[in-house]
């Protein structure tokens, strides 16, 4: 089990106390062990809370009231929260502000409180373990609703999710086959276009935040293979990676040099062919690559299918 803590920069020294007294087998994500000089902060954070961890600590303090940065993670561990759809946030009360913990958007039947100002080993110990019992039980209720999905209805679920997925990506690449001259002007071939586009969004927007769910569902119903369950971890981590954030997001470079040739043409501009040609090899190329990420996506996620299959 991994562990996000988030903190006002005040509270480290209690928060590295509570947590220093759990068990081993709780990892604990904290931002002065996790961030390396040069990462982006705000980068690291998110996926942190984002990929990285199964459960957010907030403390709660008076100085976590006032932090932004407090703020900002806990937005993102609620909004995960409900991409997941399930109990991802723990908020811990260790200062008497119990009745603001709505300026953050936590929810007081979540809550724990810790005895901050008993900072004896004896304190710190006995809040420990109660912040322990607490994270096994929400452990608890995760392992049992994994537990409880029917695999077939978890694999269905997934492969629909990914075919819709794939289908409204090879659609906005095939509308994006036009010259830049002619995506750069009003028409029906742009219309088309930014149609698959809009597709394209809101179906990446729903499935891409949905696929750690699937990831755990699947390796929680295969759990008995390994093999099985380091394969749905690669496909995963492809499609986020390699696709969605690798070779369809280089397709922004073609929005960015149709929109420039347009720009170029509102000024009456003569136009440099050599210029525009090379920017249409570009677009090709940017164009290939991401059909043949989408086609290794296809062939790999079949094979997975059908092997998760065949141990139904």
């Amino acid at each position: 089990m991994r562990v996000f803590l988030s903190h006002a920069s005040e509270a480290k020294p209690l928060v590295r106390r509570l947590t220093a007294a759990l068990p081993r087998h709780v990892d604990i994500w904290l931002d002065a062990d996790e961030l390396r000089l040069g990462q982006k902060f705000a980068q690291h954070i998110e996926r942190g809370i984002r990929l990285e961890c199964d459960f957010v600590i907030v403390f709660v303090d008076r100085h976590a009231l006032a932090s932004e940065w407090v703020r900002r993670e806990t937005e993102m561990a609620l909004k995960r929260g409900l991409d997941l759809q399930r109990d991802f946030v723990l908020p811990v009360l260790i200062d008497d502000v119990g009745a603001r913990l709505g300026e953050l958007g936590l929810a007081a039947d979540k809550l724990i409180h810790l005895d901050a100002s008993d900072t004896s080993d004896e304190g710190i110990a006995a809040s420990a373990r109660l912040l322990e019992a607490e994270l096994f039980k929400l452990a608890s209720i995760l392992v049992e609703q994994l537990r409880s999905n029917d695999r077939r209805v978890l694999l269905d679920r997934f492969a629909a999710e990914l075919a819709e997925f794939e289908q409204v990506a090879f659609r906005w690449l095939a509308s994006m086959s036009n010259t830049l001259a002619v995506l750069s002007l009003e028409g029906p071939a742009v219309d088309h276009a930014r149609e698959c586009l809009a597709a394209y969004n809101a179906v990446a927007d729903r499935f891409i935040p949905r696929l750690p769910v699937h990831r755990d569902l699947l390796c929680a119903g295969w759990r008995e293979s390994k093999a099985l369950c380091n394969h749905v971890h690669r496909l995963v981590d492809f499609i986020e990676d390699g696709v969605y954030r690798g070779t369809m997001f280089r397709m922004n470079e073609v929005l960015r040099m149709a929109h420039d040739i347009g720009a170029l043409a509102d000024t009456a501009q003569p136009a440099d062919a050599a210029a525009i040609a090379a920017q249409d090899a570009k677009k090709d190329d940017i164009i290939g690559l991401a059909r043949t990420s989408l086609a290794k996506m296809t062939e790999e996620s079949s094979e997975l299918v059908n092997d998760l299959t065949s141990e139904l």
